[in-house]
C-alpha cells in the first residue's frame, strides 16, 4: 500500500547495493526474520542514499516489529531510521516527495517512537514536519501524544515547546488540552511560577467551562501559594470550594491548604466545607493520607460545638495517629486557646475509647500514641479525674487478652498514668490493683514503677505484701544509689507503723548516713527519727534529733517541721 502511494514520486532508479539490501529487508520481514532484518534495516540506514522503495521497506519492518509485541526498542530504532532516511532523500532530491508525504512518513515514525517510550525523539521529527508547514489533525494528535510523554519523562521544557507548536498553529480541538499542558508544565518546572499562572490564567480565560478547570484552580493555588500570594490562593480555594466543591481538585485543595498552614481552626467557606462534609472527607484516603486535614476539622468542630463532625474526626485521628503527636498537638492547641472544656471533652474520647462493635475481629479503635497523649495531656493539666474515671471503665476490659489491650491502644504507660491518677484522686485500693497487674502481668521492672507499687501496697496492702514489695524496689537499686534512701524510708514508715521503732530507727539512720541522698531525703529521714521518739514520749531524744534536722536540711521544709515538733517535746517537757 505505502509503495503504491508513494511510486508516482519515485524518478530515479534505486542504486543497485540498496535496491539489493531493500529487497533482501523485503524478504525477511515477510518471513519474520527479525534479527536478520534488522542487521539489513541498519546496512540501509548506513547508505548515503536513500530512496522511496527503502523508506517503505523501512516503515513495513517498523511496522510488523510494532505488531509482534516483543521488539519495542528494535520497533523505535527503525522507525527512526525510516525517518531519517525521508530527510536524506529529500535533501538528495528535494522533489522526490512532496510536503505532506514527508509529513506523513515523519510522523508515523514520531508515533512509533512515542508508543516505544522514546518521546524526545519523537519531538526531533515533529520539529521538522511543523517546519513544513504542515499542521493537520494527525499532526496535532501526535504533538499531544509525544508531549505526554515528553511530561511524563520529565522533559518539561521539551514538553512545553511540543504544546507550544500546537497552540501557535492556531484554533484545534486539542488547543484547551495544549494550554493546560503547557501551564502544568511551565508550573511543574518552578522556575516561573508568574509564567505558569499567566499560561493557567489564558487556559481558564478561554475554556471556562472545560472539564479540566478545578485542576486548573488547583495548580493556580499551589503556585500563588509557592510566590507568596496567600490571599490570592485562598481566593482560589474558595473559588474551588464554592464552584467544584465535589471535583477531586477541591479535594487535594483542602489538604494542601491544611498541610501549608499551622494547626489552628480555620473559618470561612473551608470551615463550613470541613463540617458540612466530614463523614465523605473522613472517607476519602486522599484526606486521610495525612493527619493535618482531621485535626484542622476536629478543632473546627470543636470551636463550633458541632458534635457529629467532632466525633467523625475524633475517630478519625484515633485510628490513625499512631506517634500521638497529632492527638498532643490537638489538645494543647485548646489548651492555649483557653478551651479547657473542649480539650477536656476530646481528651475524654481518647482516654475511655468506645467500641463501635463487639465482634471478636474488631479493628483497633484507637492507637496507643493517641491513648497515651491523652492520657499523658491529663495528667500534666491535673485532670485526674478524666484518667480516674478511664481507668474504672478500662477495668471490664481486663480478659487476660493482650489483643484487647493492643485493640484499646492501652499500654504500659497508660496503666501507668490509670494507676497515678486513682491514687491522686484518693482511690489507693483500685490504684493498688493497677499497679499489681503493671508489674505482674505487665513486666515492668523499672525502679520508678517497683517504689510506686510498694508505696501503693504500704499504704492500702497488706504488710506481707508491703515487705515483699519493698524488697523488689530495693533489688532493682544499689545500696549506695540515691535511690536506695528512697527505699528506707518506705521500709522505716512500715516499720513504724507496726511500732517496731528501733528497726525503723536503724534504717532512717542509714539514709542520714548516705552521702549520695539528696537533702531532702536526708533531712526527712532525720525528722522522722525525732518523729519515733516523739510518739514513744521520749522528749528529750526527739528535742536533741529534731535540732539535728537544721544541720542536714538547711532552710528546707524539714527543718521548719522539726522546730514545730521540738516546741511541742518542750512543753510535754514541761
Amino acid at each position: 500500500m505505502l509503495l503504491a502511494v508513494l511510486a508516482p514520486t519515485f524518478a530515479a532508479a534505486d542504486d543497485s547495493e540498496l535496491a539489493a539490501a531493500t529487497g533482501q529487508l523485503l524478504q525477511q520481514t515477510h518471513g519474520a526474520q527479525w534479527d536478520d532484518a534488522i542487521a539489513t534495516a541498519r546496512k540501509i540506514a548506513a547508505n548515503d542514499g536513500s530512496s522511496i522503495r527503502s523508506i517503505a521497506a523501512l516503515v513495513q519492518l517498523a511496522r510488523r516489529l510494532d505488531a509482534s509485541g516483543n521488539q519495542v526498542e528494535n520497533a523505535a530504532d527503525v522507525h527512526d531510521m525510516a525517518a531519517y532516511a525521508v530527510m536524506r532523500l529529500r535533501e538528495n532530491d528535494p522533489n522526490s516527495l512532496s510536503a505532506e508525504q514527508t509529513a506523513n512518513l515523519l510522523l508515523s515514525a514520531a508515533n512509533g517512537l512515542s508508543r516505544s517510550g522514546r518521546p524526545t525523539d519523537a519531538h526531533r521529527w515533529l520539529g521538522e514536519v511543523s517546519q513544513l508547514g504542515v499542521t493537520s489533525p494527525e499532526w496535532t494528535a501526535t504533538c499531544m501524544t509525544v508531549a505526554s510523554g515528553l511530561l511524563d519523562d520529565g522533559q518539561l521544557e521539551l514538553a512545553q515547546s511540543t504544546y507550544n507548536m500546537v497552540i501557535d498553529s492556531g484554533d484545534s480541538p486539542q488547543l484547551a488540552t495544549a494550554r493546560l499542558g503547557l501551564a502544568w508544565c511551565t508550573a511543574m518546572s518552578g522556575e516561573d511560577d508568574q509564567a505558569a499562572l499567566t499560561a493557567i490564567d489564558q487556559f481558564l480565560k478561554h475554556h471556562g467551562d472545560h472539564a479540566d478547570v478545578p485542576s486548573a484552580l488547583l495548580m493556580r493555588m499551589s503556585c500563588q501559594f509557592r510566590t507568596g500570594q496567600s490571599d490570592s490562593a485562598d481566593q482560589t480555594l474558595e473559588q474551588l470550594l464554592t464552584e467544584h466543591a465535589d471535583s477531586s481538585a477541591c479535594l487535594q485543595a483542602i489538604v494542601s491548604h491544611c498541610g501549608n498552614h499551622p494547626l489552628h481552626a480555620c473559618d470561612g467557606p473551608l470551615a463550613d466545607h470541613l463540617i458540612t462534609h466530614a463523614r465523605r472527607l473522613i472517607a476519602s484516603p486522599k484526606f486521610t493520607s495525612t493527619l493535618k486535614p482531621s485535626a484542622i476539622g476536629l478543632l473546627v468542630a470543636a470551636q463550633r460545638n458541632d458534635a457529629d463532625a467532632e466525633s467523625i474526626y475524633a475517630n478519625a485521628i484515633a485510628t490513625r495517629d499512631q506517634t500521638g503527636d497529632t492527638t498532643a498537638a490537638i489538645l494543647e492547641q485548646l489548651t492555649s486557646k483557653d478551651l479547657d472544656a473542649d480539650a477536656q471533652r476530646i481528651a475524654m474520647r481518647w482516654t475511655s475509647p468506645v467500641a463501635s462493635n463487639n465482634g471478636q475481629n474488631a479493628e483497633p479503635i484507637i492507637t496507643a500514641g493517641v491513648r497515651e497523649s491523652a492520657c499523658r495531656w491529663a495528667g500534666r493539666t491535673s485532670n485526674w479525674s478524666i484518667l480516674a474515671m478511664a481507668a474504672k471503665d478500662e477495668e471490664s476490659f481486663f480478659d487476660g487478652n493482650d489483643q484487647t489491650a493492643e485493640l484499646r491502644g492501652r499500654n504500659l504507660h497508660v496503666e501507668r498514668l490509670f494507676a497515678e491518677a486513682l491514687l491522686q484522686t484518693g482511690d489507693a485500693k483500685s490504684s493498688l490493683k493497677w499497679w499489681q497487674r503493671i508489674v505482674d502481668e505487665g513486666g515492668a521492672d523499672d525502679f520508678p514503677t517497683l517504689l510506686r507499687l510498694a508505696e501503693t501496697a504500704s499504704s492500702s496492702g497488706s504488710i506481707t505484701e508491703a515487705a515483699q514489695r519493698i524488697a523488689a524496689a530495693r533489688a532493682a537499686v544499689s545500696p549506695t544509689s540515691p535511690q536506695s534512701a528512697l527505699v528506707n524510708l518506705l521500709a522505716a514508715d512500715v516499720e513504724v507503723r507496726q511500732l517496731n521503732f528501733d528497726r525503723g530507727r536503724s534504717l532512717l539512720e542509714s539514709v542520714v548516713r548516705l552521702g549520695s541522698a539528696d537533702e531532702d531525703a536526708r533531712g526527712r529521714a532525720q525528722w522522722m527519727i525525732g518523729e519515733t521518739y516523739y510518739m514513744q514520749d521520749r522528749f528529750g531524744e526527739a528535742i536533741d534529733a529534731y535540732r539535728l534536722v537544721e544541720g542536714i536540711s538547711g532552710e528546707g521544709q524539714w527543718t521548719a517541721a522539726a522546730l514545730v515538733q521540738a516546741g511541742k517535746s518542750f512543753e510535754q517537757l514541761g
